[in-house]
């Protein structure tokens, strides 16, 4: 008798047809409750499927995407399209990249769950405190290729986890303030800039014992500042030498 049950079983998962992926949202199965499934789920006629795909940076279990990336760039955006609360309930974001568009400052609101934020080539002219506040677990600031003249005292200690800031072809005229205090920040990128002065105090905090992550990539090269002024303890907390790109003006 039990051998019986096990063969019809085995039948009739022998005669079910392949599952076939219909489209990129696609992740339904059959339900199971109603019973009711597709009226043709297999034509011998029709090409193999590829097999199901969830969309980059997404987790897809059947029913449910869940998606931490977000992709605004290359369009006409403007900073006054971008809403107040538009990034409201956005709890489990961590990837934000507006690029190519023509806002002109970074956006306010953004969610707290964000370790990456990406804003090059764009029009924003200046860094606001502001504008980063409650970014607590950012790790990586793209800001390059922007219209950027100044940072403004306070905004890299609105991000304190940061690790990565690029900040190469804007038109800063000083190296951006708060660096040295920084903790965690271990690569900066400020090469194609106007930097015309490096003080020995700009990287590092004046003092051996202060706790910091050591630099492991600084680039100044494409500046008007003579290299060779620069004091060698300028790098004192950068990891190796050769983590310093420098070079002569553009």
């Amino acid at each position: 008798m039990k051998a019986t049950i096990i063969l019809l079983l085995l039948a009739q998962v022998s005669w079910a047809g392949p599952f076939q992926q219909r489209g990129l949202f696609d992740f339904m199965l059959e339900d199971e409750a109603s019973g009711i499934g597709p009226e043709d789920p297999y034509d011998p006629g029709l090409e193999p499927p590829l097999g199901p795909v969830c969309p980059f940076r997404c987790q897809c279990h059947l029913r449910v995407v869940q998606c931490s990336d977000l992709e605004l760039g290359t369009n006409p955006l403007k900073s006054s399209g971008i809403e107040n609360g538009a990034f409201q309930g956005m709890k489990k974001l961590s990837y934000i990249r507006i690029a190519d568009t023509n806002i002109t400052s970074i956006p306010q609101g953004l969610p707290p769950s964000l370790t990456e934020l990406h804003l090059d080539g764009n029009k924003i002219s200046k860094v606001d405190a502001a504008g980063l506040k409650g970014l607590n677990n950012l790790a990586k600031l793209g800001l390059s290729f922007n219209s950027i003249s100044g940072v403004d005292n306070g905004s890299l200690a609105n991000t304190p986890h940061l690790r990565e800031l690029h900040l190469n072809n804007n038109k800063l005229t000083r190296v951006p303030p708060g660096l040295a205090e920084h903790k965690y920040i271990q690569v900066v990128y400020l090469h194609n800039n106007n930097i015309s002065v490096v003080g020995s105090s700009d990287f590092c905090p004046p003092g051996h014992n202060t706790k910091k992550a050591s630099y492991s990539g600084v680039s100044l090269f494409s500046n008007p500042v003579q290299y060779w002024e620069i004091q060698p303890s300028t790098f004192r907390c950068v990891y190796v030498r050769s983590a310093i790109q420098l070079g002569n003006y553009k």
